[in-house]
């Protein structure tokens, strides 16, 4: 007989499952926070390994000297470093969105950014009409 290993989505559908059935909002919080925190870290992830990419294209112009091709390598063994994360977090990401999707039955999707501007409480302000 072989094991099983379970998979990601239901290691996280298990961990959603602990709570009890009268918790749904609870469970449905928990599926989108985890899509939320997953997409961050992916775009965050995406922005560091296009920052690296940069700086390697800045130096290949001046290939040749020892000091740029060893800076040079250095960043290509960290992009590629970055390159295994990156695809465990394109893992990570699409269990998650498989699990909102079977907790709440809908797609997640990012919300945009807020585009308002706080002013601040202004209590000093509103608090004047009462004398």
């Amino acid at each position: 007989m072989t094991k099983k290993t379970p998979t990601l989505v239901e290691l996280k559908l298990a961990v959603i499952d602990y709570h009890p059935k009268e918790m749904e909002y609870l469970k449905n919080g928990i599926a989108r926070d985890a899509c939320y925190t997953s997409f961050n870290s992916l775009t965050y992830k995406q922005g560091q390994m296009a920052d690296v990419a940069a700086e390697i294209k800045d130096l290949l112009p001046e290939r040749g000297s020892e000091i740029v091709d060893v800076k040079l390598a250095r960043l290509v063994d960290r992009h590629e470093a970055m390159e295994i994360e990156h695809q465990e977090l394109v893992e990570r990401h699409a269990a998650d969105l498989e699990v909102y999707k079977t907790v709440v039955g809908e797609e997640w999707t990012p919300r945009p950014k807020r585009t308002h501007k706080s002013t601040g409480l202004g209590l000093d302000d509103r608090l004047a009409k009462f004398g």
